[in-house]
This record gives C-alpha cells, sequence and structure tokens, in this order.
C-alpha cells in the first residue's frame, strides 16, 4: 500500500518581523495622533479664513478733528472723516449730536444722554468713500458761529452702507473740548460710555 503524503498546510502568522526588533506597543496610537494634528491643523486654517475675512470686509471709519479754523472757538473746527477699510463704503450721512453745550454767559444746553438728539446738513452726504479718502465737514451747531462755546461733549455719528450689507452700520465718535494754557480749543476723543 502507498502512503499517502498529507499536504502540507503553510499557515500564515503575519509579517515576519527581522530578529532583533521588537513589537512597537503604541502603534496604534500614531495613526490617531495623525488624525488629531489634522483636526487641528484644519481648525486653524479655518479659523484664519474667517479672521482675514472679517479684516477684508469689516469696515473701519475714523473720525478726527481737523485745523482749527478759529483757535478760540472750537464751533469752527471742522472734523475729518477717513475710511481705513480694505473696500469702499456708500452713502455715509454724517450728524451731529450733543451732551452739553456750555456758552458764554453760564448758557448751558443741554442735550439727551445717549447722543440721540440728532441734526445735520443733507447736503454733506458722500455717495462713496473710497479706501483711504478723507471727507471733511464741519460741526452743524445751529446759531453756534455767533456764539462762543466755552465747553462742549459732542459726539459725530456716521451711518453708511457697505456694499456687501443689505442694512446700514451706524458709528458714534465721542468728543469733548478742552482749552489749553494758550487759550486755544481743542477737541479730545472719548469713549462714547463714559
Amino acid at each position: 500500500m502507498s502512503k499517502k503524503k498529507k499536504p502540507k498546510i503553510k499557515r500564515y502568522s503575519g509579517p515576519s518581523t527581522p530578529k532583533g526588533k521588537k513589537d512597537n506597543i503604541s502603534g496604534s496610537r500614531v495613526p490617531r495622533a495623525k488624525i488629531i494634528g489634522k483636526t487641528i491643523l484644519t481648525l486653524l486654517a479655518i479659523w484664519g479664513v474667517l479672521l482675514s475675512s472679517w479684516v477684508v470686509f469689516n469696515p473701519r471709519v475714523f473720525v478726527q478733528p481737523g485745523v482749527d479754523l478759529d483757535p478760540n472757538n472750537p464751533a469752527f473746527t471742522p472734523f475729518l472723516i477717513q475710511n481705513q477699510g480694505y473696500l469702499a463704503i456708500y452713502d455715509v450721512k454724517v450728524k451731529n449730536s450733543f451732551k452739553y453745550l456750555k456758552l458764554q454767559g453760564d448758557i448751558t444746553v443741554v442735550g439727551l444722554g445717549d447722543y440721540s438728539n440728532r441734526f445735520s446738513d443733507p447736503k454733506h452726504v458722500a455717495s462713496v468713500m473710497a479706501p483711504g479718502e478723507q471727507y471733511s465737514v464741519p460741526l452743524y451747531l445751529t446759531g453756534m458761529k455767533n456764539n462762543k462755546i466755552e465747553n462742549a461733549d459732542i459726539a459725530i455719528v456716521l451711518t453708511f452702507k457697505p456694499k456687501w450689507l443689505p442694512w446700514r452700520r451706524e458709528t458714534k465718535h465721542r468728543f469733548v473740548s478742552t482749552q489749553s494754557k494758550d487759550g486755544q480749543w481743542h477737541w479730545f476723543p472719548q469713549p462714547i460710555d463714559k
């Protein structure tokens, strides 16, 4: 009788590792660390895109006092409006408001404390202000040309429309008049809620 040879079954025991090398116990953590690293980098990239978009699209409009036309009367100081944003703004309207005006002869005109009493000249509207452009406007203090202001707390209120927004934006810029030692008057910016 002939002996049947049993077929040899080759069993697969996984990849062979060279002798002298041990298995990596933390092998399962390497892919997890890569996933976490990629997730963090993706979140940082999204945050960077959002932040840079906000910087580009957010209008930055500043107001500052101009050259004193009459250093003895702050009512004659024009104010400069400057678009320091990256994009143009449209339909820029300027209004004045005051908290109080102290005139000669101890006359004090008191306005509303929230600067909601506003007055303007409809002729002073900038239809477009490109980036870097300036626009100068006088104070619209009715009847103040003949009266000398001794002290004042005012606000320049700007309303404008960025092209990419369907609504108008409003900013308030507060200034207080102060007399220097040489008798000249100056406007100094102050926080709106102070």
